[in-house]
Parts: structure tokens; C-alpha cells; sequence
């Protein structure tokens, strides 16, 4: 979807950026969070095809109080091997900001984007989009669409926007929105689907955790079941748990019937069909799935429906993962572990979030776009 406006700068940055290569991406920094993690994925995609300075700006701390204790998925795969990324973190005094994204928006940037997540502090922005178009780069801003349109809009950051050259978000109705604000004398206005989180169902009465084990995976499953067991009893009519698992040891359905919570356990020990699990998947507030190989099936359906999902593994470092943003790593024989990891992700069940291969998608977008308009501006001075 493209909502174009009258920008009468739009031209001259493109000109003057002509043969500049350098992108800078703004945006919160933490891999604790979800904003962070997915500026890290447009950092690292971007970094394939362009040099990248990337400023983590992470105006308040307490948004991140006790997340290390839920380790990312994507984080735990460090960078990828020869890509050129300076990182730098902004101040959190709002002149030495404003200073840093001066210096560091240099004449060899092409293009500046800052990353927006309604809901917490953007103030940032408006030095940001300022100290881009003095440098006279193409000035990006990407922000993110969630699910709860009454208080996290992107129209109500519109203030934030007006002099970026392009605003890219994730749900149409928001770039309608935005674009009825700006009229024909603000930014263009696109969406891409890597920035929306939205598209899950609404909160339903039951939190209801689909959790995979090996067959017969006696040790997991206790683990398992101590973690849900540590729910408190006045909460756990709001949850339920699923377990998937072939077994044929008769520990499994008694360690089942003996747990502290079994009413709301439910052991599916019968094949399922591929159509019938990814309808399991998607149904699912949370998932779990213990040391899935890469190119797991059952992971690529996890990841397919967009679903939060826990990896109970005995390594930091799991083979899958890479990219997908609403994954968290649990140690597969601590009850702690995997109880936080679990709790986490149910407070994401909201987001539907998107498939790795969308990064790629969304740098492409970035850099191809700038390619094209660098391409038409040499061509009209090849012309004159």
C-alpha cells in the first residue's frame, strides 16, 4: 500500500544522498524486549547489503526489569559473520542526544530510520527526523502496529513523523489514518507486514499453553508440570495446559493425573494430523517444544502462526531460531527456568509475530527503494 504526499524536500535529499551508502537505524537497544529484538533483525538484515550504524536509544529502564530472566530465541544467535555494524548508545540527556545523532548522521548516510513502538517513550524521534534531514538523508520512520488499537496507535505519534520523508507501517487502517492527519503536505505513507503484530484473535477466557515433548520424555515432562504447578491457585482457572506426547511408560499419565493442577491438564499422547497441528498452533496462547533440530517441522508451524514460543532446551545456543522474534529459550531440567519463559511468553499472546524471512523482505524494501531513486536521479543528470 503506498499513500503518497507532496514532500517538497524529497527531491533534493535524493540528490544530494546520490552515492552515499551508509544506513543508521535508531530504536530501543534491548534484546530483552521486543522493540529491541526487532531493531536488532532490520540492523542485521540491512547490514547484508549496506554499512550500518545502529543507536540504541532506551530512554527508560524499567520496561526491562527481570526479562534477562527469559532469554531471547533470535538473541542467543549473536551477529552474522562479516557484516559491518557500529553500534552506539544515545544519552538519555535530551541536548547530548540530539548532539550524538548530529554526529553520527554524517554526509555519507543515505538513509536514517528510527523504529516507533506505541506505548512507550518516542520523544527521541523529532531530534532524530531533525538531525537526518540536516545531514540530507532519506529519513525513515518504521513503526510498529499492535493489536490494541484504542491506546496504541500510530496516528497518535503523528507529531513525531510529519518530517520523515516516508512512514512505514504494519496495519492499512493506520496508514489511512496517518494519512487523513498529514494530508498532501506530509510524508509518504506505506505499510509493510513486518511491522504488524496485530492479527491474533482477542484475549480469550483461557491462556492455554501447548507444550511438545519427546516420547515418553519422562524428565521433561516432570519439569513441565512442577512449572505449571507453580501458577498460584487463585490464577489457574484462567489456564490450561496442553501436552503433546507419544508415550507408551505408564509414569507419563500418572506423573499427569498426580499433579497439583491436573484438572487443567490435558495429555495428548494420539498422532496428530500436519493440518490438525498447525490449527493447535495457531488456537495456542503459548508454545513449548523441547530441543527442536533445525528445520523442525514443528517449529516452522510455531513460527508460521506467529505464535510465542519456548524452547526447552539443554543449550543456550539452540539450533533454530534465528530471526524469529517471538521465541524464548528455557533450560529443558529447571522448574524456574522454564515457569519464567512460560509466564513471558504468555504475556505476548496478543502479538502474531512475523516471519523471519520479512526482515529481508523489509531491508529490501529500504535499500532497493533508495537503488531505484539514486538510479532515476543519475538519470535525469545523464539527460540535462
Amino acid at each position: 500500500m503506498l499513500l503518497e504526499s507532496d514532500n517538497s524536500l524529497d527531491t533534493e535529499v535524493f540528490k544530494v544522498g546520490s552515492g552515499r551508502s551508509t544506513v543508521v537505524v535508531a530504536g530501543p537497544g534491548s534484546t530483552s524486549t521486543v522493540p529491541g529484538l526487532i531493531v536488532s533483525e532490520i540492523t542485521s538484515a540491512l547490514a547484508k547489503s549496506a554499512p550500518v550504524i545502529r543507536i540504541d536509544v532506551d530512554l527508560s529502564t524499567e520496561l526491562m526489569t527481570g526479562l534477562h530472566r527469559a532469554p531471547s530465541l533470535s538473541a542467543a544467535h549473536g551477529p552474522i559473520e562479516g557484516q559491518k555494524i557500529s553500534r552506539h548508545e544515545a544519552s538519555t540527556n535530551s541536548r547530548l542526544r540530539e548532539q550524538s545523532f548530529r554526529k553520527l548522521i554524517g554526509p555519507d548516510v543515505a538513509t536514517a530510520i528510527a523504529y516507533a513502538w506505541p506505548g512507550i517513550d518516542n520523544s527521541w524521534i523529532k531530534q532524530y527526523v531533525r538531525a537526518s534531514r540536516l545531514a540530507r538523508a532519506r529519513t525513515v520512520v518504521a513503526c510498529a502496529s499492535l493489536p490494541q488499537p484504542s491506546h496504541a496507535r500510530a496516528v497518535g505519534l503523528a507529531s513525531s513523523f510529519a518530517h520523515a520523508d516516508v512512514v512505514l507501517v504494519g496495519d492499512e487502517m493506520q496508514a489511512r489514518e496517518l494519512a487523513s492527519v498529514f494530508g498532501r503536505s506530509g510524508p509518504i505513507i506505506e505499510t509493510h507486514p513486518a511491522l504488524s503484530l496485530g492479527g491474533r484473535s482477542g484475549s480469550p477466557s483461557k491462556k492455554v499453553i501447548t507444550t511438545f515433548l519427546p516420547k515418553d520424555d519422562v524428565a521433561s515432562l516432570t519439569t513441565l508440570l512442577a512449572a505449571f504447578d507453580a501458577i498460584p491457585e487463585a490464577w489457574i482457572d484462567d489456564y490450561d495446559l496442553q501436552v503433546v506426547m507419544r508415550f507408551a511408560d505408564p509414569k507419563v499419565s500418572q506423573l499427569v493425573s498426580s499433579s497439583y493442577h491436573a484438572k487443567h491438564v490435558e495429555l495428548i499422547g494420539d498422532a496428530i494430523s500436519a493440518r490438525d497441528l498447525l490449527a493447535l498452533c495457531s488456537a495456542s496462547s503459548a508454545l513449548g517444544i523441547a530441543e527442536p533440530v533445525l528445520n523442525s517441522p514443528l517449529f516452522s508451524l510455531a513460527v508460521l502462526s506467529g505464535v510465542s514460543t519456548v524452547v526447552l532446551g539443554s543449550s543456550l545456543r539452540p539450533e533454530v531460531g534465528r530471526g524469529y522474534v517471538g521465541g524464548l529459550i528455557a533450560e529443558r531440567n529447571r522448574t524456574a527456568s522454564l515457569h519464567v519463559a512460560l509466564i513471558h511468553a504468555l504475556r505476548l499472546a496478543e502479538l502474531q509475530f512475523p516471519n523471519p524471512n520479512k526482515w529481508d523482505e523489509f531491508a529490501e524494501r529500504i535499500v532497493g527503494d533508495r537503488r531505484q531513486r539514486n538510479s532515476e536521479v543519475q538519470a535525469v543528470i545523464r539527460v540535462s
